[in-house]
């Protein structure tokens, strides 16, 4: 899924992080757009979130189909201005993998109050694809630049997107291995023991004492660096964060070398290096049941951090994949009493209460019978009035912290989209004793006119039946600034998000003029129909679904593979190219054509590889069968293994993710391109037209920045000719040196988009 904002305004910032998006989307206040209820506690599906100016436009923030469009108009309402403009757009994208099987869910974008709608935006039934503009942002209750935003699932999808359909997340077993993103998470029992030092004998020491209640630990790799925090499972603020362990994710690869060479019996590295990034091993490289994943976390009576096997007896795992409810999230189906859109919820009532007051016991005199004072109350309990009871409500919902708690609510309720409903779900609003109401709509016109005020803003239908089946009326609701922020920390890609990235148009050097080659949306839906879960399932492993190190990535790929058609160096008719190659037989092979006998065996050792060849002297150097277990040919080959071996060959390449993650310049690219090609002169890396041309494209598809630009000239430095030249210098033989010289080059790239047409 790549998701991000409907505002796109913060400047020269190519990927959004929380903060980001909390600033341009910071949500509707208390009465004004809040989620998922207002002062009034009415429902409330969305939040309201406005534009830096009017001129910002309102973007989708998903790929999707339009399913619904309104011309913009405006509706005036007590006295107020209000845009009617609306945009609905399905999204089906996916999230994970079972198996094969590619986990796909389905959610919807509602986009109210657009004061007019962008001339290009799509018709119904057509495709509109993320950053696309949409209109511009209007008025709501006379407040201008602002829209409501709405995200909403049906049954099934939010099962598929939560793990679960009620309830907290269930810790008997682990969490989701379909859908794996973001922080890891280990609940460690009661009673797991835990040491001052870090063991890494076959024999324990004394252990420095025992766990006294369950604890989750969270595990959260971020720019190379990993940090633990340590919570309560029943949630709330972490109870300790330890300072980050810097360059603890570039050192994976390493570390999981060295603890496989101490727990070598049925082992791999590569499955020693999915518990250190996932806390459990999600591949089929052998790993020990009970192989010890020892990090240092603080725990109770220990800020400072101890040392846990969090592969111990009794721990669960889990990510963020899973929502947990320690995390904050919670599913809130409670409201059973009327299809209305009076929130009649006890779970949302719990947390708008006033906290328990913790009350001093006095000391009573050895004559007093009276029972004694419990040692905390509510302070309801002298508050019997629902016009008491009210005011606290409202006061706590306009706490901080409790907007946030209820940010993370998923609550299902009926839509207030749909017209020949308005009057009887609103119809609670006329009578008399709620409290929350400043006053009841009595009045017949007052209530005619908010009626009619309601029904110029639904839609429901005129939704497609197949929607309306999807959803029904009484849907799941997602706070959007919330779940925009979550998903992002899901770099799975779905097949057509995966097609976009490649380039459609490309220049390549032919001789000493750029020619155009062509690679259209037939052959990249193609592609990616074949190598996408793989590919993902790679990223996910190595970490390369992140954003800008999936552009550097993705962008190396295309040249390496041919557009991934090629798994297999190019050889002459008669074989005899790759044959006069000093690394022959260990050509190049896989998505990042992995070259040289060093290299085969190193990621043999890695995968534990061992098999008996047909040929064993063929590939001794190597110690496994490359033909049988990477590629045989352009036709016959491991599409897993071809994707694995890439993301490995980077995570083993000291430094490489580093430079991904360093920026997305020339001079970026450049230096990723290096580690990819050989460490030598620019001119002589080969692809590199390609790989800088494909970094820009892959860019406007993947990364935040709005892309709406059809070209770019791109200024680098690289070898004049295709051909090597004349050097006027003699070799040592007395003949003529050969090279490529190097030329500064300004190129005008395409960025057309990969669509179909």
């Amino acid at each position: 899924m790549i998701i991000s904002p409907p505002f796109l305004s913060q400047p020269n910032v190519p990927v959004y992080d929380e903060q980001c998006v909390r600033d341009v989307m910071p949500g509707g206040i208390v009465g004004s757009g809040a989620f998922p209820v207002s002062q009034a506690m009415a429902w409330h599906g969305g939040i309201h979130i406005h534009a830096t100016n009017a001129d910002e436009p309102v973007r989708a923030i998903a790929d999707g189909t339009v399913i619904f469009s309104r011309t913009a108009g405006n509706a005036r309402y007590d006295g107020q201005d209000n845009s009617t403009g609306c945009v609905v757009i399905r999204h089906k994208t996916e999230i994970g993998a079972d198996g094969t099987t590619p986990v796909e869910v389905v959610f919807y974008s509602v986009y109210q109050h657009l004061r007019r709608l962008d001339p290009a935006l799509p018709a119904v039934n057509q495709p509109v694809y993320r950053k696309d503009r949409l209109g511009s942002a209007g008025s709501i209750h006379g407040q201008v630049n602002r829209i409501h935003l709405e995200i909403i699932a049906g049954d099934a999808d939010t099962l598929k997107l939560v793990g679960r359909s009620r309830g907290d997340l269930g810790t008997a077993q682990d969490g989701r291995s379909t859908v794996v993103f973001g922080r890891i998470y280990v609940l460690v029992p009661s009673g797991s023991a835990f040491y001052a030092a870090q063991p890494t004998g076959a024999t324990l020491p004394a252990a420095a004492g025992t766990t006294t209640e369950e604890l989750v630990v969270a595990l959260d790799y971020n720019a190379g660096n990993a940090t633990f925090s340590t919570y309560k499972p029943s949630g709330g603020d972490p109870l300790f964060t330890l300072p980050a362990e810097t360059g603890a994710e570039y050192s994976l690869y390493t570390e999981a070398n060295a603890r496989h060479a101490r727990h070598t019996a049925g082992s791999s590295p590569s499955g020693w290096y999915e518990l250190l990034r996932f806390g459990r091993n999600l591949g089929s490289d052998p790993l020990p049941a009970d192989a010890p994943h020892w990090r240092k976390a603080g725990a109770p009576g220990h800020p400072n951090g101890v040392w846990l096997d969090l592969n111990g007896a009794g721990t669960r795992k889990f990510s963020d994949g899973d929502m947990p409810h320690w995390a904050g999230w919670k599913l809130v189906d409670d409201d059973t009493q009327d299809d209305n859109s009076q929130c009649n919820s006890a779970m949302i009532d719990a947390m708008l209460a006033p906290p328990a007051q913790t009350v001093p016991q006095a000391v009573s005199p050895p004559n007093l019978t009276s029972p004694p004072v419990p040692a905390a109350q509510s302070p309801e309990t002298a508050q019997t009035t629902p016009e008491q009871k009210a005011t606290s409500r409202k006061q706590n919902l306009c706490k901080p912290a409790v907007q946030e708690s209820l940010a993370r609510t998923i609550c299902k309720f009926p839509t207030e989209w749909a017209k020949r409903e308005v009057r009887s779900r609103w119809e609670w609003t006329r009578k008399r004793g709620n409290p929350y109401m400043p006053y009841p709509l009595e009045d017949e016109a007052d209530f005619t006119e908010m009626a009619d005020f309601a029904q110029k803003l639904c839609f429901w239908e005129e939704l497609p039946e197949e929607d309306q089946t999807r959803l029904t009326k009484k849907h799941w609701h997602f706070h959007p600034r919330e779940f925009i922020i979550h998903f992002k920390k899901c770099g799975w890609l779905s097949v057509k998000e995966m097609a976009q990235c490649f380039p459609r148009d490309l220049k390549h050097l032919t001789g000493s003029q750029f020619s155009s080659h062509n690679f259209g949306w037939t052959d990249a839906e193609a592609q990616s129909t074949a190598w996408s879960v793989h590919f993902n399932k790679s990223n996910r492993k190595y970490g390369l679904d992140q954003q800008q190190r999936l552009v550097h990535y993705f962008a190396q790929v295309i040249p390496e593979t041919g557009y991934m058609r090629l798994m297999k160096e190019s050889d002459s008719k008669d074989g005899s190219y790759l044959k006069g190659k000093a690394y022959y037989p260990y050509y190049g092979r896989g998505l990042i054509q992995l070259t040289w006998a060093a290299n085969y065996q190193k990621y043999g050792q890695f995968r534990a590889f061992r098999t008996t060849e047909v040929s064993p002297a063929t590939y001794h150097e190597a110690g496994w069968n490359v033909d049988t277990l990477l590629v045989t040919s352009n036709s016959n080959y491991n599409a897993a293994n071809c994707a694995d071996s890439a993301g490995c060959y980077i995570a083993g390449y000291a430094g490489m993710v580093g430079k991904m993650d360093a920026g997305i310049s020339v001079e970026d690219c450049i230096a990723v391109s290096r580690c990819v090609n050989g460490n030598v002169a620019v001119q002589n890396i080969n692809g590199l037209d390609g790989r800088l041309q494909s970094v820009l494209v892959i860019r406007d598809v993947l990364l935040d920045l709005p892309a709406e630009a059809t070209s770019e000239i791109m200024r680098f430095t690289w070898r004049r000719n295709s051909q090597q030249e004349a050097t006027g210098k003699l070799n040592k033989q007395g003949k003529p040196v050969k090279a490529f010289i190097a030329r500064l080059w300004d190129l005008e790239i395409s960025l057309a988009k990969q669509r179909p047409r």
